[in-house]
């Protein structure tokens, strides 16, 4: 195998990582089908009508915009579901299109109707996804029928538009774009393997810095390797590959529990297992890499880089070679500075090279009827910021108004930012005020914080600025070519709906250049037009951020605080597990130590994996709430904010979960329920100092008592362990001590700059030199 693989290699793992699955690209190519096939199908409709040309057109533009919202809302991969939901698609376009017509000479009644809409847009959120797409097409007809001046005795003939838009729509979803879930649940693996080797790679990256933030190794910059300035960025970097990494393994999850997504003999239960195997292999490699990453110079660290680099190219033959190599010199590794750690790399190596015969052969496991996903996906991937946000409390002097529901918060919140929206959009432009309201809406498209709010509404005002100006010259150019201009639609739409995961922006943008081709086909195209829409958008973006940020606010901070109690609940629960239940960790090919390591029955163990995926679930939301605080635009977004830190403190939560899977491995190898008491009893500690930190705000410093004490009690046992053990439990009283220095530190973490992070180090765990006496206790581990 070449050193290098073809660049087409390359760029597929990028995609893959980037797009698990494929299912965003598979979803917005299907989507362009659809929205090209429905232009067609609405015109040869109006055709068969008799429709005339202005009508046709308006048809084929509305049942474009049904087609694109309705072939978001039908990607459920159940049938039955997609009927029930693509048959309400004209009910719900026929709720906005009838009171816009019926109340079209009495302005201040549909106003008044209008704001009762937007609150039912958000409101019926509540009761599921399809909801929010009814919502979003009743808004959608309420500003068709406005625009167009559409009157009641119209209303019919769009709305059978409608229909045949839906019933085209649902007929491709069901045919020749149905989901095939087995297929998904392949392209979902492949992209795990991809987001490995991306682990690898940024592995491969820390091993050319020294510690405490030096450059890079003068010897690598001969070969053109790119240069890691900071440790601290380097290791950042790895832990972001590593929380995409679990984001994937929770996707396979989810998928895995779809009917018809499995094959062969594998079932959900066998899958989960084989993942968390996989999980652990590419947790060993990274933490060896960082390990070696300290060492500083040395021939150790230089080796394990050559690897990991192979490895992220998917070389993985001169990978193998290189690791074996090290493995048939152990003696003499050992003898090095760094031996060990290396030997452990090496072997964390030849099993990551092995990942492709891993899926031949499915792990003992027995099947769990009821299996569970850890998250359920939601239209095919994880759960939007709103989940985790559901049940924390507002802001607002009144009780009652406070603990409302999400939806019914923002519901209000919608209410409140439409009316200055309608009034100053109507000042601005009568005809064109809806486009104010669509500026508001924009704060509250799937968000679930104010600083979210604020972000995404950003994101969507910029996107619409470049939309304009990307899209204003192709009318021009396109004159008396109206097949060209439509051609543009489909295509903006789709880059958007592909886009549209990464940021909001991306989507206002190809919005924004639709509309403009949009104007351009009926004619009614100018600068002034479009300065209109730039100034009645920011007016109605106005309202909108400052209503998430006055009425009913759900605070950043009270939403990560939740969310980090459940996290830190999701650990302790994971590190009882571990201490209490055996799991298979070994490789497929290992079955000489399969007896050694699988000492519980596979119920018992299914309850242990699943804990260890709950642990994965809680990290991942942690990040997805957090990220106003560990972004850099976060910093002015959150009072006395700072995103260096959140992004330090992002790090140690995801490296804790990451030591809850390698707690469990090393306890099964100690011997499961047969392990030392003392040591059991000593993990069950560490469990309840995660529990008492989740029950507590984060502290700079020194921690509370309930917590101090805890953490002194963990140290004086891990101490007494480390001088009085056998050489066999040396292993887990090392996890023990890591486990414990890590929470130690979130115990303590800095609530404010100015420290190094040397310093940030020093904040471990006990008091005065008890971090030293650990370290001294891990070393003699």
């Amino acid at each position: 195998m070449p050193t290098t693989p073809p660049w087409s290699a390359v760029s597929r793992d990028r995609l893959l990582a980037f797009d698990p699955g494929l299912y965003r690209l598979q979803t917005s190519c299907c989507a362009a089908l659809v929205l090209a096939t429905t232009i067609g199908v609405e015109y040869a409709y109006g055709r068969a009508t008799g429709a005339g040309a202005q009508d046709t057109l308006v048809a084929m533009l509305l049942g474009t915009v049904v087609a694109l919202t309705g072939w978001t809302a039908l990607g459920e991969p159940h049938a039955l579901l997609k009927v029930r939901t693509a048959a309400f698609f004209p009910v719900a376009i026929l709720a906005g299109m009838l009171p816009s017509a019926a109340l079209a000479g009495h302005t201040d009644i549909l106003l008044a109707t209008l704001v009762v809409l937007l609150f039912l847009t958000v409101f019926l959120r509540r009761y599921g996804p399809a909801f929010l797409f009814y919502g979003n097409l009743a808004w959608i007809g309420f500003v068709f029928a406005a625009f167009l001046q559409r009157t009641v005795s119209e209303i019919p003939s769009l709305i059978a538009a409608v229909a045949v838009s839906a019933a085209w729509s649902l007929l491709l979803s069901l045919t020749v774009l149905r989901i095939r879930p087995k297929r998904v649940l392949w392209r979902v693996q492949l992209s795990l393997g991809a987001r490995a080797r991306a682990v690898a790679g940024a592995s491969a990256d820390l091993l050319l810095t020294l510690p405490g933030g030096g450059r890079s190794r003068p010897w690598r910059r001969a070969d053109r390797v790119p240069i890691r300035p900071h440790a601290e960025r380097s290791l950042l970097r790895l832990r972001s590959r590593q929380l995409q990494f679990n984001e994937n393994a929770l996707l396979i999850d989810g998928w895995s529990a779809t009917p018809g997504a499995l094959s062969g003999d594998w079932s959900a239960a066998a899958l989960r297992r084989r993942t968390l195997q996989v999980h652990r292999v590419v947790d060993e490699l990274a933490a060896t890499a960082e390990a070696l990453s300290q060492q500083g110079e040395g021939a150790a660290p230089l080796t394990a880089e050559r690897i990991a680099r192979h490895l992220a190219r998917h070389d993985y033959e001169t990978a193998r070679r290189l690791a074996s190599q090290v493995c048939a010199n152990a003696t003499d590794a050992l003898a090095a500075d760094g031996g060990r750690t290396l030997l452990r790399f090496a072997h964390a190596a030849l099993e990551f090279a092995d990942f492709d015969a891993w899926e031949r052969t499915p792990p003992s496991v027995e099947d769990v009827p009821d299996f569970a996903p850890a998250a359920p996906l939601v239209l095919g991937g994880l759960p939007s910021s709103s989940a985790v946000a559901r049940g924390v409390a507002a802001h607002s002097h009144w009780a009652r108004l406070r603990d409302l529901p999400q939806t019914s918060r923002q519901a209000v919140q919608v209410a409140v930012a439409g009316t200055p929206a309608i009034v100053l959009g109507r000042l601005v432009s009568p005809g064109h005020y809806y486009w104010a309201v669509a500026g508001a809406l924009l704060a509250f498209a799937g968000t679930a914080t104010s600083a979210e709010s604020v972000t995404k509404t950003g994101n969507a005002l910029l996107g619409t600025i470049l939309g304009l100006g990307m899209g204003v010259g192709l009318p021009q150019l396109a004159q008396g070519h109206t097949a060209v201009l439509l051609v543009v639609i489909v295509l903006s739409l789709t880059l958007g709906l592909y886009l549209g995961p990464v940021s909001n922006a991306f989507t206002a943008m190809s919005t924004s250049i639709a509309v403009v081709q949009l104007y351009g086909v009926l004619h009614q195209l100018s600068f002034h037009l479009l300065s209109l829409r730039l100034a009645e958008t920011s007016l109605g973006a106005i309202a909108g951020i400052l209503a998430t940020l006055l009425i009913l606010p759900t605070h950043t901070r009270d939403t990560v605080r939740a969310a980090r109690g459940r996290y830190f609940a999701a650990v302790a629960a994971g590190l009882r597990a571990g201490v209490g239940h055996g799991m298979d960790v070994t490789s497929p090919d290992a079955e000489s130590t399969v007896a050694d390591t699988e000492l519980m029955a596979p119920s018992a163990s299914e309850g242990l994996d699943a804990r260890l995926r709950l642990v994965d679930l809680r990290t991942q939301q942690l990040a997805l709430v957090a990220a106003p605080l560990t972004s850099p635009i976060g910093r002015p977004l959150v009072w006395g904010n700072d995103t260096r830190l959140g992004r330090s403190r992002m790090a140690l939560h995801t490296a804790l979960s990451l030591q809850v899977h390698t707690v469990a491995a090393t306890m099964a190898r100690a011997g499961g329920d047969s392990a030392p008491s003392e040591l059991v009893r000593t993990a069950g500690l560490l469990a309840d100092v995660a529990d008492a930190l989740g029950k507590v705000p984060p502290s700079a410093g020194e921690p509370v008592d309930a917590v101090a004490r805890l953490l002194e009690d963990a140290e004086s046992r891990l101490w007494t362990l480390s001088s009085g053990s056998e050489a066999s439990d040396l292993d887990a009283i090392h996890v023990l001590i890591s486990t414990a220095q890590l929470l130690g530190r979130l115990a303590r973490f800095p609530a404010k700059t100015g420290r190094t992070g040397e310093e940030q180090e020093s904040h471990g765990l006990g008091r005065g030199h008890g971090r030293h006496r650990l370290n001294d206790a891990r070393d003699s581990a």
